[in-house]
């Protein structure tokens, strides 16, 4: 029988043999696998081949899901500009619908406006032909007042409004008018005068 300490040397050694058997396996093994999936070999053993089929999964997974996330962030942009379109072509809308609006009030107004200018341009011509008529009526009853009498004609005047006595007189001749005057009621007299005044 060996003493103690032998022993222990022994068991020691084989120890160390057996960590360095395994070292060496184990280096073995990685270079083997190294070269083996470089030269593709690998894919031969079929639990390797699920492994590596899961991984690449597992991989494309994680780019599917982020691609997932940049693709809803796209179609929220997406839809968020189609949107903001919308809007727009909704304000051009309405704006070309106003703009075509005020196109229409400006041509009713224009239209308008014509149809005043030719009512103020008839009744210009209205007053006109009134004025000659009136003036040929005055012209006429003038006439009749230089025929008629001073003492009946002066009379006459008190009764005629201040305005047409005014205007009758005016279109008489001066010496004639002259005579009716001394037959005129004074106060009448004085605003037929007054009515002179403003016609000159």
């Amino acid at each position: 029988m060996k003493p103690p300490v032998m022993l222990r040397k022994t068991l020691i050694s084989r120890k160390e043999i057996m960590v360095l058997i395994l070292f060496f396996l184990l280096c073995k093994l990685s270079l083997g696998g190294y070269f083996l999936a470089k030269s593709g070999r690998f894919l031969y053993f079929p639990f390797l081949k699920q492994a590596i089929a899961q991984e690449e999964a597992v991989e494309i997974k994680a780019v599917e899901t982020d691609d997932d996330i940049n693709g809803k962030e796209d179609f929220e942009s997406l839809t968020l500009l189609e949107k903001k379109r919308q809007e727009l072509e909704s304000k051009e809308e309405g704006l070309k619908q106003r703009e075509e609006r005020l196109h229409q009030l400006k041509a009713e107004i224009e239209e308008r406006l014509e149809k005043l200018a030719q009512m103020e341009k008839r009744i210009e011509q209205l007053i006109a032909l009134k004025e000659s008529k009136e003036d040929k009526e005055l012209t006429k009853l003038a006439k009749v007042f230089e025929a008629t009498p001073p003492e009946q004609a002066g009379p006459m005047f008190n009764r005629l409004d201040v305005k047409i006595a005014a205007k009758i007189l005016v279109r008489m001749k001066g010496r004639n008018a002259g005579k009716i005057w001394g037959y005129v009621d004074p106060d009448h007299a004085v605003r037929i005068s007054k009515e002179l005044a403003k016609l000159k």
